[in-house]
This record gives C-alpha cells, sequence and structure tokens, in this order.
C-alpha cells in the first residue's frame, strides 16, 4: 500500500509532473485545454483528445486557407446554393459579386455559413473539394484527429475536431497578420449596395475581458457550444478551446481561473452579447446635405446552428 509518506517524497523529486490540472469548478464542457501557445505547456484540462463536433471553430481553418490562398480583393460570385445554407449567414445574392476579404470578415465576426461556403468553393471549386484540402492542412500541423465535411461547421457524420488539434490549429492561424485583424474585429460593417449591415463579434469576451487578443465561438443544437481563442499574460500568449458546452461563457471563465483573478461578471458578460444586425437604409433629403442614416433593428431569428 503507497503511504501518504511515499507521495509527498515522490511529489517533492518530480514537482513537474502534473502540469495539467483539471479544474474543480462547475465545468459543463467534457472537453477542453488551457493551453500556452509557444512551449505547448498544457495548464489546464479535460478528455482534450476526444472527438466532438467543431461547430463554427470550423470557420478558423477555412479563414486560414483562404488567407493562404487569397490577397482579399479577388471577386467572389456565390451560387444559388448559398440560398438554402442555414444561419447565421450575410444573406448574400447568388450572381452578385463580393471581395473575399469582406466574406472572410463575414466567417469569423458573424460567422456566416454563406460567406463559409462561397470562399471554399471559390479556392477549392467545391466545398467537397475544398474539405479535402482542410484535412490535409490539419494534418500538416498535427491535428490528426480532426477531419472536416464542409467549410462552416454545420453538422455532419463524419465531422470532428479534438480540443488538442483545436489549439494547433488556432496557434498557426495567429502568425497570420490578416488573420489577427479579422479576430479583433468587433464590428464589421458590410456594405452591400443598396443596403449597409453592421455585424457584431460573437465573442463576448473580446469587449469585456482585456486580456483577449481574440477567437471563435461555434454553435449547433446538437454539438452545444464550442470555442477556440487566445489570451495574453505577462507576455506569454495562452489558448483555450473547449468543445460540448452547455455554458460556453460560465467554462471560459471557470478554466480561465487558471490563469487570472480578475475575471467578467455574468452581468457583464450578458452585456457584452451580440445583438441582431443592426440595418441602415438611406434616404436622400432635398439639397445639398448628406444622406440621412436611420437604424432599422434585423428581425428576430431562430437560434439553431447561429453562432
Amino acid at each position: 500500500m503507497i503511504t501518504m509518506r511515499f507521495v509527498l517524497v515522490l511529489f517533492l523529486l518530480f514537482p513537474f509532473t502534473l502540469h495539467a490540472v483539471e479544474s474543480n469548478g462547475p465545468i459543463t464542457a467534457p472537453s477542453y485545454i488551457l493551453i500556452e501557445k509557444d512551449s505547448l505547456e498544457i495548464i489546464a484540462g479535460r478528455d482534450y483528445y476526444k472527438r466532438l463536433a467543431p461547430a463554427s471553430t470550423t470557420k478558423v481553418l477555412t479563414t486560414l486557407i483562404a488567407l493562404e490562398k487569397l490577397e482579399g480583393n479577388e471577386p467572389i460570385t456565390p451560387d444559388r446554393a448559398v440560398l438554402k445554407i442555414p444561419r447565421s449567414k450575410m444573406n448574400l445574392v447568388p450572381g452578385k459579386q463580393y471581395k473575399s476579404w469582406d466574406l472572410m470578415k463575414g466567417a469569423m465576426v458573424e460567422s456566416a455559413n454563406d460567406a463559409a461556403y462561397s470562399l471554399a468553393t471559390y479556392v477549392g471549386g467545391t466545398e467537397q473539394r475544398f474539405a479535402v484540402m482542410m484535412n490535409e492542412r490539419a494534418a500538416q500541423l498535427g491535428a490528426t484527429d480532426t477531419h472536416f465535411e464542409n467549410a462552416s461547421g454545420l453538422p455532419a457524420v463524419d465531422q470532428y475536431t479534438t480540443c488538442y488539434d483545436l489549439a494547433l490549429i488556432f496557434k498557426e492561424a495567429l502568425l497570420d497578420k490578416r488573420f489577427m485583424e479579422l479576430i479583433t474585429t468587433r464590428y464589421f460593417l458590410f456594405q452591400d449596395t443598396p443596403r449597409r449591415v453592421e455585424y457584431k463579434n460573437h465573442n463576448r469576451l473580446l469587449f469585456c475581458f482585456e486580456p483577449t487578443i481574440g477567437g471563435k465561438t461555434g454553435y449547433t443544437r446538437s454539438s452545444k457550444h464550442s470555442y477556440v481563442g487566445a489570451f495574453e499574460k505577462d507576455g506569454r500568449v495562452y489558448i483555450l478551446a473547449l468543445l460540448g458546452s452547455r455554458n460556453l461563457w460560465g467554462d471560459s471563465v471557470e478554466i480561465l481561473k487558471n490563469l487570472y483573478t480578475v475575471l467578467p461578471t455574468d452581468r457583464e458578460l450578458r452585456l457584452a452579447r451580440a445583438g441582431s444586425p443592426s440595418l441602415a437604409s438611406y434616404r436622400p433629403k432635398r439639397g445639398p446635405k448628406i444622406p440621412a442614416i436611420k437604424k432599422i433593428r434585423a428581425k428576430k431569428t431562430r437560434k439553431a446552428n447561429r453562432i
């Protein structure tokens, strides 16, 4: 029988063998990881090699590949399939041209499924061929427990990732300056003549937690909430990834207690919630005055597969 004295001796001799500490807090996510970006030291985690549905965190790799293949000013013309793609979406019009950079912003800020699909078909020819590119790129990064079937993260039978793989993919994406610009964008004004739509980033921590660099949320009814994001402390960058959460922001705060003592309150997180897109319609007046902009609230939509 192992005595407590023997256990204490082992701990004193090998103090660094237990780096990954599982939180005792009420974390609903079955899988999560908090990892230091450069050393890959695991600060906290639970079942982070477990394969689960990625939801819209998929768009991190979609956008990374788009950034690697495109300059940002390419005109992309969506096909009619965008009309049937579920929300969240930018309501792209088939046959109309959009700049690739706007679609990347739409994918990362609004989590627009039609934007991810349009990027994929432009780069890959078809979404299926783009998914092959995604799987090849993931394997190159060491994300060997990841497999994608589409560019948006909408539910698919053979589509999965792990928190550890998500962290590896996000680590690579952080090396791209344009990706950094995307994830730090709080508001995106989409000029789709004649309408203008303002989208707010779904990442609540970007609005109420200063160490936040940026990240990507995800949600479907079947997969629950997912998230991958980066945070800074004392000159070091940490990546948080979680899958299958029923309380995304509560879980995130609980896990981040491993690094920070001051964290957002429930009220601050509620206030940081992204609302419906804001539409602006132009109504010219007589005379030389600049046309007035009238704000109109968009109609509420169902939550399915939104984030």
